[in-house]
């Protein structure tokens, strides 16, 4: 039986679906009746709880022969670091009470560093107390996701432009779609380590930089979608007029400028590739 988390989201419902079509027993942890009645119906099983629930969440992960964990951030918190290592926190305590034998998390590239990474530090965090608490841990660690264009749609859509973070603007890095990350966290339950902590980095299947996605969108929308810089100055108060909290914006800005510097990049540079590129991810969001 594998117990799957996050199935409301990309990568939880591509790694529950994934492991169904495969044949496997599988059961997902939804926070509503409501949310699990789709996945009944497509054959699981549903445990209802939430992360800082701790006898809900041990009972939904008993009897599990592997489990998938990701850390949802709450963006909008004023204390969204703190917040988020308690909720690291309320998992480990779980899969430790219910006899876990084997993790497998939605980890990020970056994850090796403590610090000067922004909310990767969080899920850095995650990865050490399993490790702590003896949980055999598969952390699959992937680039920047694909789906990260879908924020600045409404400016592509509506002004023409696709602001950028990632600096400059011909700086190219990897960037994967949540697709090919639910499908590296299906298989590495498949096969579960013999390691106390296996790290799989998954790369894209080729690297893009802002002007190659502005390029790309005015080829499939068929109209000139300029690139546009982001000042690093301008970072913060972007992200927090969108609703983000001053220190939710403050960690995603640190990213950023730890992306753009080099500090955040893959230790295996021969690591996983996935194979959704960027023509067919653009493909489907302008479809």
């Amino acid at each position: 039986m594998f117990v799957i988390s996050g199935v409301t989201g990309h990568t939880g419902s591509v790694v529950a679906q994934t492991l169904l079509d495969q044949g496997h027993p599988v059961r997902v942890i939804v926070r509503s009746e409501a949310k699990g009645e789709s996945w009944i119906a497509k054959g699981a099983e549903v445990a209802v709880a939430d992360i800082m629930d701790h006898d809900a969440m041990t009972g939904a992960l008993q009897g599990a022969s592997g489990a998938y964990f990701l850390l949802p951030p709450d963006l909008a918190s004023e204390s969204f670091i703190e917040d988020s290592f308690k909720r690291a926190e309320a998992i480990v305590a779980a899969a430790k009470a219910a006899r876990l034998p084997h993790a497998v998390m939605l980890s990020s590239v970056g994850a090796q560093h403590e610090d000067r990474v922004g909310p990767i530090a969080t899920i850095a965090h995650l990865e050490r107390l399993f490790v702590r608490a003896a949980i055999p841990l598969t952390a699959v660690r992937p680039g920047y996701f694909l789906e990260n264009i879908q924020d600045v749609m409404p400016a592509v859509l509506h002004e023409g432009i696709y602001p950028s973070m990632i600096l400059p603007l011909d700086f190219k890095i990897d960037m994967v779609a949540t697709r090919d990350i639910g499908l590296a966290i299906a298989a590495a339950l498949v096969d579960p380590t013999p390691e106390a902590h296996r790290v799989i980095e998954l790369k894209g299947a080729d690297q893009y930089s802002a002007e190659d996605i502005a390029a790309e969108l005015s080829r499939q929308l068929g109209r000139a979608i300029t690139p546009v810089a982001v000042p690093q100055e301008a970072w913060v108060p972007q992200l927090t007029a969108s609703g983000l909290s001053r220190q939710s914006a403050e960690s995603l800005a640190e990213m950023h400028e730890n992306i753009n510097n080099g500090r955040i990049a893959f230790m295996d540079q021969d690591a996983r590739k996935g194979s959704v590129g960027l023509d067919a991810f653009v493909a489907q969001i302008v479809a």
